[in-house]
Formats: structure tokens, C-alpha cells, sequence
């Protein structure tokens, strides 16, 4: 999710013989936006009625989407009725152009309301509370994808603590001057930290999203290995990596996190017909390792 000149960058990986393939979606629905990110051309747009999420979602529809994104952002205060329908409108416009909707609702609540109404993908894991069997038969009967993105609260927390600890293949890989920003925040003034963030002690400890990925992993809901690369302390490319540790932790066997960040990542993008598993007619891609991904998923 983005703004409109990402879908510029996906045709120019079109006809790029090396880029990966890109999937996008436009701006972010959504039903709240920082000040910040009030641009010219916004990456998130705040729609205050059902229509005007409808007329968003038909704007991308006519850019082809590989799929809509939802900011369901639920406050003290706000009216999740009210809500429920701008999202829903959202979705159904979505769906009614034959693209999927994906949809961030971190709360255990807003994210049920996310899948009443219609949501194919939940981007984050549920962070607030364990998750009930209320929200797992919600999931398991509407075939909703879950994605993991447990790095981000550690990015987070080692940055924001100054205890930054990346993986040799992230140090190796991962952009330098973005690396670079994190050691030097705390000379940063505080109203200049990007995001308006304040260092602060960020305690350890084992997350309530851990415990939630495990429990949905054995009760049959397709989990999807995502980061939402881009937060401060998630590096665009081998964070991807960072989060099969942590998912291996959270209690994944190597092969459900293989599957996870294949056939069901596939999924997400729509592309299930082409990608995420060898088979006959699909694409032939293929990764060489020297080391068995199954005995440790850091092999990959």
C-alpha cells in the first residue's frame, strides 16, 4: 500500500528483466491519518463515509490493484459502527472489481470486525490480547490469511533502546544508511525523531503475538511470513529472514514457515495460480541452498 506512483514503479519492474516481481495497492483507505502524511500524494487518505471509500477503491480500481489496502485504525472515543461501515463499503467496492482486500486491525475486536466485514487478509498479527475461538473459527470459516510481521515490535524496541542487534545477513544485506539512522538517534533531538517517536525504555518479553501465530498455526489458519519492512529497526529485503527466527521461536516448525512465505504469500498477492509451490505450469522458481532449511529455518 502506497501512494499512486507505486504504480509506476510496478510497471517499470515489468520491464525490468531483473526486479522481483511487484505487487501494489494504492493509498490506504483509512479512518484516521497523521498529520504527517497529509501530502500531495498521500500514502494513506482518511475516508469519512462509505461513499467516499467507495469512490477511493474505484480511483485504484482503475490503476489494476493487485489488491486494497484498509487503515482500520480504532480509537478511544471513535464509533466502530460508523466505521465497520466505511470498511465494509471499501471492501465490497474491492471485491466487486475482483480484487482482494487486505486490511490492518491489530486489536483482537477491530480485527473481528475486519473479518464480518469481508477482509482476505489481516496484515499484522493480533497484538493486544490472546486470541479467542470466537476469532479462529472467524478466520478458519471465511479462509482469512493471517500475516505475521512479529520483527517490527523488536525493531522497535532495540532501536528505541539503543541495543540494535542485527543478523549478520541483515548487516550484510541490509540498506547501510538506513542502518546508519538508528545508531546515530540518540543525538537526535526528540521533536526531530521521524514519526514524532520519543526514546523510551522498551521492555522484553515474549509478545502476545507469539503465543497468538502459534495457536492459529495449529488450529489451521493460514499464517503468511510478512515484516512491513520500512518501520525503524525492519529493513526492506532480509528482515524477511529476522522474522523466520521469530516465527521459529514463536513455536513454527521450518517447514509451516516455508510454507508460510511461499504458497501462502502467494495467496496474498493473488498469484496462486502462478506462484508458491513446484508444479506443473506454474513458474519454476527455484532457490539453491547448502544447508537444510528444515533442521534450522536461518538456513535459508
Amino acid at each position: 500500500g502506497g501512494p499512486m506512483r507505486n504504480f509506476d514503479i510496478r510497471e517499470l519492474a515489468r520491464k525490468t528483466a531483473r526486479a522481483p516481481r511487484v505487487a501494489v495497492a494504492g493509498p490506504l483507505a483509512s479512518t484516521y491519518v497523521p498529520d504527517a502524511l497529509q501530502v500531495e500524494d498521500p500514502p494513506i487518505v482518511r475516508v469519512f463515509t462509505p461513499q467516499e471509500a467507495r469512490e477511493l477503491i474505484r480511483r485504484q480500481l482503475r490503476e489494476a490493484p493487485d489488491l486494497t489496502k484498509i487503515w482500520f485504525i480504532h480509537r478511544p472515543g471513535d464509533d466502530l459502527s460508523e466505521q465497520v461501515e466505511i470498511v465494509e463499503a471499501a471492501i465490497e467496492e474491492s471485491h466487486a472489481g475482483g480484487v482482494l482486500s487486505a486490511v490492518h486491525a491489530t486489536q483482537l475486536e477491530v480485527a473481528k470486525a475486519a473479518v464480518r466485514a469481508g477482509a482476505d487478509v489481516l496484515v499484522h498479527s493480533v497484538s493486544d490480547l490472546p486470541v479467542d475461538d470466537e476469532f479462529i473459527e472467524l478466520l478458519k470459516e471465511n479462509d482469512v490469511l493471517y500475516t505475521s510481521t512479529l520483527v517490527v515490535s523488536e525493531g522497535y524496541r532495540e532501536v528505541l533502546n539503543q541495543e540494535v542487534d542485527l543478523l549478520d545477513v541483515e548487516r550484510k544485506l541490509g540498506d547501510p544508511e538506513v542502518i546508519e539512522t538508528w545508531s546515530v538517534l540518540d543525538h537526535i533531538p526528540h521533536d526531530e525523531i521521524p514519526g514524532g517517536l520519543r526514546r523510551r525504555q522498551v521492555p522484553e518479553g515474549r509478545p502476545v503475538t507469539f503465543d497468538n501465530l502459534k495457536r492459529l498455526q495449529k488450529a489451521g489458519v493460514r499464517v503468511v511470513g510478512a515484516t512491513d519492512a520500512g518501520n525503524i529497526g525492519t529493513l526492506h529485503g532480509p528482515s524477511l529472514f529476522r522474522e523466520f527466527d521469530l516465527m521459529q521461536k514463536a513455536g513454527l516448525a521450518p517447514m509451516e514457515i516455508l510454507i508460510a512465505a511461499t504458497r501462502n504469500a502467494a495467496a496474498v498477492m493473488g498469484k496462486e495460480d502462478d506462484l508458491g509451490i513446484l508444479e506443473v505450469g506454474k513458474y519454476a522458481d527455484l532457490v539453491i541452498l547448502d544447508a537444510d532449511p528444515l533442521e534450522d529455518i536461518l538456513n535459508t
